[in-house]
């Protein structure tokens, strides 16, 4: 390993705020690192007060417990561990948490109805062969630093480019709303005063099984990864939050900065934002673009729901604004047939 693969260094940064108008905070998160390899995971509850702040904490611990074994593994190994033991270990760990939460609800009348988004990112190095150019020249590292996301509800993972200072959201919302924007029935514009915009068509908890989405991303030397929850997004637009990161070294002082600001336009809602920062040399062939590769466990991932279309067709649905199910509850779980107070079948 040269010295400049050896200078390369994942930092890490977490905060969380309860805001300024929630009484509870119903987000958690957890991150844990060790040389180039990090876990990262944020998920923000739903149901009311206690019920969503249960629903969350189940979610990260199973995500503690459930990871854990990597930090019993040797970091070289962690190296050559391929995809797809990497991703089906996090599909499991977050489908474990689901059916904990399903059956916490079914046990406790008190939070039936609890749901959470879980947003989780692994990094870890890669090792592959160099590559070289028409002209023999070495044109790639003979390492890479990827990214695996998995994905369930409208907590978000970002990651910003720092050669471009472009951010680019990894994940897709599972709300009805980006549904609609993505299917072209909203605008981006429309979408963000809809009233529709808070309700979920897939969160953690709504029934026993679980469709969890898998992304896959490369970081280059000085990118950020960024995860949050809504409560940053609502008040924070993807542009600032891409100019406040790049503007911070340090990753804790970026995600507070984050927090602070979301906090100055309201604090609607709890806040939690993970930043992670790859230092280190530049890249031998910083013109590698971002890579995406979307793995998820259905090939059409993105089906509008009926009770989505109908609330743009239908007039009297649209002029309707859904509250939050209670003062502390900015989010509600929703679907064809799905009744957020029911019972888990």
């Amino acid at each position: 390993m040269g010295s400049a693969e050896r200078a390369l260094r994942l930092r890490g940064g977490a905060r969380t705020s309860t805001g300024q108008v929630r009484e509870n905070n119903e987000d958690n998160l957890h991150m844990w690192a060790r040389d180039l390899f990090l876990l990262a995971v944020v998920a923000d509850g739903m149901g009311g007060a206690a019920a969503g702040e249960e629903a969350s904490r189940i979610a990260v611990e199973a995500v503690e417990n459930g990871m854990n074994f990597f930090e019993q593994v040797d970091s070289g190994k962690l190296e050559t561990m391929t995809d797809h033991t990497i991703i089906e270990r996090m599909r499991d760990v977050i489908r474990a948490a689901n059916l904990n939460i399903v059956k916490r609800a079914s046990a406790n009348p008190e939070l039936r109805g609890m749901g959470t988004t879980v947003t989780m990112a692994l990094v870890r190095t890669l090792e592959r062969p160099r590559g070289k150019s028409p002209e023999n020249h070495v044109t790639r590292p003979a390492r890479e630093i990827q990214v695996l996301v998995a994905h369930v509800g409208d907590s978000r993972a970002y990651i910003i480019d720092s050669q471009s200072r472009q951010i680019n959201q990894i994940t897709a919302d599972h709300s009805f709303v980006e549904a609609l924007v993505a299917a072209g029935h909203l605008t981006q514009e429309q979408a963000e005063d809809h009233p529709m915009r808070n309700v979920l068509y897939r969160a953690l908890g709504q029934n026993e099984d679980i469709d969890v989405d898998m992304y896959e991303a490369r970081l280059h030397t000085g990118d950020r990864l960024v995860l949050c929850s809504d409560g940053l997004t609502r008040h924070v637009k993807p542009a600032e939050i891409a100019e406040i990161t790049l503007a911070h070294d340090d990753p804790n002082e970026a995600a507070q900065s984050l927090i602070n600001l979301a906090n100055e336009r309201g604090g609607e809602d709890n806040v939690s934002v993970v930043v992670v920062i790859l230092e280190g040399p530049n890249d031998d062939d910083s013109t590698i673009e971002l890579r995406m590769l979307v793995m998820n466990d259905d090939e059409d991932t993105r089906v509008i729901p009926n009770a989505a279309i109908a609330a743009v067709e239908d007039d009297t649905v649209k002029a309707v604004r859904i509250p939050p199910s209670s003062p502390n509850e900015p989010h509600e779980s929703g679907g064809e047939g799905h009744d957020p107070s029911a019972p888990p079948q």
